[in-house]
Order: structure tokens, then sequence, then C-alpha cells
């Protein structure tokens, strides 16, 4: 897939120029002039370099302009962070939940990063899953309405709806942007919420996206796909302390990963190709790179084979003597390279896919915490190289 010019990337990540469209959505036609836009671009990116993104996100300074490069810099360092930053609230097998350890931020909204795992999938199928809008509409009966209002810059102006009854829907506006990894494995979807000018509020309640990032990510043996969602919204329900919604969050993100696992295995059953499929091929240059890991791969090992001979021609008792067969180093080598040559088999032979889940009970509190894991569309919990 070539970039094209107006693209830029953020660590690992780089912009997918044409956004949700290369995802397989339609735009929306004639939904608004690119004067009247244009008009609310009016923050200098130069004028927030110094401030940080909680900050900006908090006080929506950033919902009358773009996503940016800078942005998503700092974005990068917020999900990347360790411990320090975010504490574990539960961890399985199948699901890894965390909250931000200063519980004050975004008027205290449950402000999480969520892990989830899906077996014998691909990333294109995940990626599907949680952004191909006329798939999703077949089996999600929550969130729906989606419009692409505008593109300008490899941003989306992204409109949906979160249907809550018996409460009125809730609807979200948001900058959407979509990012592929370099390394031809993952996706990422960021957004955070527009300016209510840009599409004045209907009939459904407006409610804020704070933040919300998604990164998708195929396992380095190809077997099977990490995604992770840190996200920070607020649902406009008064009368439901968020301390509530917060409990709720784990086992709303196990429904949503048991569902999103679900229909990845429809895809593979019905042979479904999905269009995001080109974002997940490997440049020229990567796939040169996987031709000469596996010759690297190949020379790891005749080196090791040499020197357990060596070592076994040792009169010492030691057969390893410098440690090396079994070494980080060595390890870890094969491992990286072996890496690119799974991702490699796993493009040739991999089918595609769509799709997502089940619905969940109809209450308030319920659907507004799966549109977190569902809607909130995707993630992955690491920047895989």
């Amino acid at each position: 897939m070539a970039l094209a010019e107006e693209t830029w990337q953020a660590g690992p990540w780089q912009l997918v120029p044409d956004g949700l469209s290369a995802i397989g959505n339609e735009r929306t036609p004639g939904r608004m002039a690119e004067e009247t836009f244009a008009s609310f671009q009016t923050t200098c990116e130069s004028e927030e370099d110094n401030v940080d993104l909680i900050t900006r996100l908090s006080s929506s300074s950033s919902a009358t302009r773009l996503i940016t490069q800078h942005e998503v810099e700092q974005l990068l360092w917020l999900t990347d962070a360790g411990d320090e930053v975010w504490e574990t609230i539960q961890s399985d097998d199948l699901t890894h939940v965390r909250r931000h350890r200063d519980r004050s931020l975004f008027g205290g909204s449950a402000f999480v990063k969520l892990t989830g795992r899906v077996a014998n999938a691909t990333a294109a199928q995940v990626a599907h899953c949680h952004m191909h809008f006329a798939d999703r509409a077949g089996w999600d009966k929550q969130m729906d309405g989606f419009k692409i209002l505008h593109h300008e810059k490899g941003n989306d102006l992204l409109y949906s709806v979160i249907h809550a009854p018996p409460l009125a829907d809730r609807d979200f506006l948001m900058h959407h942007t979509v990012f592929r990894h370099e390394s031809g494995r993952g996706l990422m979807f960021y957004s955070r919420s527009a300016d209510d000018s840009l599409y004045p509020p209907t009939r459904a309640v407006r409610a804020k996206q704070y933040v919300a990032a998604h990164q998708i990510t195929q396992d380095a043996d190809g077997r099977g796909v990490t995604f992770t969602t840190t996200t920070a919204m607020d649902p406009y329900i008064p009368f439901l302390p968020r301390w509530i919604m917060s409990l709720l969050v784990p086992s709303e993100f196990r429904r949503w990963v048991h569902a999103v696992d679900r229909r990845c295995k429809e895809l593979n059953r019905d042979g479904i190709k999905v269009p995001c499929s080109p974002l997940f091929l490997a440049e020229p240059e990567l796939r040169s790179a996987a031709t000469v890991a596996s010759g690297l791969l190949q020379e790891v090992e005749v080196r090791k084979d040499s020197l357990k001979s060596l070592a076994t021609c040792d009169d010492s008792t030691d057969s390893d003597p410098v440690g090396y067969l079994d070494s980080d180093l060595a390890s870890d080598t094969a491992v990286s390279l072996g890496a690119l040559r799974g991702a490699e088999s796993q493009r040739e032979s991999s089918p595609g896919g769509s799709g997502l889940g089940e619905t969940s009970p109809i209450l308030e509190d319920d659907a507004i915490v799966t549109a977190a894991p569902g809607s909130f569309w995707g993630c992955a919990p690491c920047r895989c190289a």
C-alpha cells in the first residue's frame, strides 16, 4: 500500500490518509461545506505544544481542531505508560482491565485501559468488527447511525448513536483518525469529541468522548490478536453515580471480547474477506526485511549448533561455558526474527473478517459502558514492532 504524501507518523504509527474509507466505509455526501468546517480550525498546533494531552482533552480546547501528529505522540506516551500510571483492576487469560491512578481526571469518569485477546483470528478481522459500519449493523443492536460527515487531512468527522432504552438515545460527534503500524501487523483508531456546532444535537442526548484510542495488533506467532482500548467518556446520566459504571467495566468488556471472538469465527467459517485487509500487507521493503530475517534466523541456529558442539568437546563439565545457548540475546533474536517470518506466512494464508457479537441487557448504565469497549472501537496493548 502506497502512503499518500499528506500522511505523517507518530512513533511506529502511520496516519492512513483515507481514514475510515480505508476500512470500507462510505462517507455521507453533502453534509458540510468545506468553508464551514475550515472556519473551526482556529487553534494552531504550536499554541498547544506545551499543554499536556489530558489537560487539553478535559477542557475541550481541541474540539474545534483536527487531530495532529504532536497530539498522537502525547497519546502514545500515555497509553504506553506502566504501573506508575495505570493500576490493574482485574486480570486473567482473556482480559486485563486497568484504571488511571488519578481518579479525578475527566470529572471522575472511568478512565480505563482495557486489553483483550482473540485466538485464531486476524488483526484485519478484529479491526473490521470494530469499525466496518455496515457489517456491524447486522449484529450490534446498540450502536448504529454511523455517519462520516466530513473528511480533511486524514481526519473524519464521525457521528454515531447508542440506543439505551428505556432512556433516551445517546449520540457522539468525534474527530476520528486511523493509523497503520509500520510493521504491517496492526491498526490504531484514535478519536475525541468534536465541537457540537459542527453537527448540532438531535433528539438524542449528546454524550462526550474525552478520548478513545484503540490499538489492534496481530500476535507475533500469527495465531491471535491482542487489542487495547484506552478511553474516558461522559454519557450524561445525572442520576447514575460514576463509580457504578466503573464497576461494570470489567464484565462488559469481557462480553465485548466474547462478541468479537464469535464474529471472527463466523467470518472464518463463511470465508468473508474484509476491506481493510490491504492495510496489513507489508510494504516491499518490509517483505525484503522478512527475507533477510529468515536468513539471519538460520544463521543464529547454525551458530548455536556450532557453540553447542564446541561446548560438548570441552573437557570441563560445563556444557555451556559462556552461557550463550540459553541467553536472552539468543532467544530474543530467534523470537523476533521468527515473528517476522510468522507474520508474513500468516498474511499469505489468513482469511479476512468483520464483526461483533450479541447485545447486552438494556439498562442505561449497561448500554453506556458497553459502548466504551464496543463503540469505543478497538485497541492493542502495546506498540508492537
